[in-house]
């Protein structure tokens, strides 16, 4: 626990963010939970310490029927909301033990102009580089976009990944 988690009425904030954006991590976490592979769902600060995101780790043996062939899998997940007319920025980004790395993107590049805002990126090892492709997604709302990335986009990668012969 965080010492500015707390309340003022001497209660315990969870997610340490205010207002909307607090309010759309504590929906995410919510809805996480009910994924079948989620193990934890946690809020923890970003590397640099000046940001939270949220972190689901996942049960290996039950995500994508037991095809993820690493340790450890989680889903780290980011928010930044911007006034109304302004398209919020966020991240999923899948990270397995094996090294291998991939996410979903809707925020600039921070030091690529030619990727685009909304992409997708991966890469086999902590050492390659990221492989990038623009995306359309198809839903615009947090939890929508948090179930078309767990129960589309993430097993179709997966499954790509581990099962070449699968047909999408």
């Amino acid at each position: 626990m965080y010492l500015d988690d707390l309340l003022a009425d001497g209660g315990f904030d969870p997610i340490g963010l205010s207002g909307r954006r607090g309010r759309i991590f504590e929906q995410l976490r919510v809805n996480l939970n009910h994924h079948p592979a989620t193990e934890t769902v946690v809020v923890r600060p970003t590397r640099d310490q000046k940001d939270r995101k949220l972190i689901a780790q996942f049960d290996t043996q039950i995500l994508v029927d037991g095809l993820v062939d690493a340790d450890e899998a989680r889903l780290e997940i980011n928010w930044w909301t911007h006034p109304a007319g302004i398209d919020d920025q966020f991240k999923f980004h899948y990270v397995e033990s094996t090294g291998y790395d991939c996410g979903w993107h809707r925020q600039p590049h921070p030091e690529e102009s030619d990727i685009p805002f909304d992409h997708f990126q991966q890469r086999a090892s902590p050492e390659s580089d990221y492989q990038y492709q623009g995306i359309d997604f198809l839903e615009d709302t947090p939890i929508g976009l948090l179930w078309e990335v767990t129960r589309t986009r993430l097993p179709r990668i997966i499954r790509a990944r581990y099962d070449p012969d699968t047909e999408f």
